[in-house]
């Protein structure tokens, strides 16, 4: 997986460690700064470097050839100025692993605050209900068309929120069956729910199809708030219970199975309560996923690289 930035300079924090035949390792011969060897494999011009001396047909089977790769050639500026770039960068993407870190401490503060604002509402609960009766599954299913283009949607684990993905021709979207959805709508991916996959559609997935692996619920009437429900299922007894209506030894084949989710039993508090603990929890949501979606954020790391070996750092 070099190819793809699987590229590292160890330390001594790895002192006393094995690795297997498949990692190669290199000590430096003369005046080489193996930072800056590192982070040029990482660019974009050392990643097709790498790609030039890996052998395979497979992509994610493409391996690295030692004959090939000790013969590559590199440009090597002065170690003077190897050191320069290699410290330049190490300031600017530690800075960047910086803000991840307070990315991941707010996502843990609000996983927090879910948990306390859901726990104080079941409390408050008025009712114990049977989850197929307050929602129902609802999706139409689509004849794909194989000269046509459709946009599948995907799903990220841990209350993550949706994957869209680009425009598909209808022969490449494979044997599964696909379905429209409806806008707001509880949303489950039938094999990673018990690991978070679970949100609410917006008229920004109006133009998506799905496949029948995720699965689409709507409120049957004004009891159940749907965005509360979300979160419900993302916390900690909610899925729980998913996790019990997902059997399966292996845990990347847990399947989700309808008739046992809805007949999930759990208690509902009022409609009042539930509007309140959606309406702070998704504002608060949708701040986070502004701030982990900045295009600029994610793009800063492999610019520094790319302006790094093209002089311009």
């Amino acid at each position: 997986m070099a190819w793809e930035g699987a590229i590292a300079v160890t330390t001594e924090a790895e002192r006393g460690f094995v690795g297997s035949a498949r990692f190669l390792s290199y000590r430096k011969i003369g005046d080489v700064d193996l930072r800056y060897l590192n982070y040029y494999f990482q660019s974009h011009s050392g990643k097709v470097l790498i790609r030039s001396v890996s052998t395979g047909t497979v992509t994610r089977n493409q391996t690295v050839s030692p004959k090939n790769f000790e013969k590559a050639k590199v440009f090597l500026p002065s170690v003077a100025e190897q050191r320069r770039i290699a410290d330049k960068l190490d300031a600017a993407l530690e800075k960047c692993k910086a803000v991840d870190a307070l990315r991941l401490h707010a996502s843990s503060v609000l996983a927090s605050l879910r948990e306390a604002m859901v726990h104080e509402a079941l409390e408050r609960s008025t009712e114990t209900v049977r989850m197929g009766d307050v929602v129902t599954l609802k999706r139409d299913e689509v004849d794909v068309l194989p000269e046509k283009t459709y946009r599948p949607i995907g799903m990220r684990g841990f209350g993550r929120g949706m994957i869209r993905y680009a425009a598909t021709p209808g022969s490449q979207l494979g044997k599964l069956r696909f379905y429209k959805f409806p806008n707001s709508a509880l949303v489950l991916s039938n094999i990673k729910a018990w690991e978070g996959a679970i949100g609410v559609t917006s008229e920004n997935e109006e133009e998506f199809v799905a496949s029948n692996r995720f699965l689409f619920y709507v409120p049957k009437d004004s009891r159940v708030n749907i965005s509360y429900l979300r979160h419900y299922l993302l916390g900690q007894k909610g899925l729980s219970q998913i996790s019990a209506c997902s059997p399966g030894a292996a845990d990347r084949n847990r399947t989700l199975g309808v008739k046992r989710f809805e007949n999930i039993r759990f208690d509902l508090p009022s409609r009042d309560t539930q509007d309140r603990v959606a309406n702070t929890l998704d504002g608060l949501n949708e701040r986070l996923s502004a701030a982990h979606s900045s295009p600029t954020l994610q793009a800063l790391p492999p610019s520094l690289l790319d302006a790094a070996f093209s002089g311009q750092l």
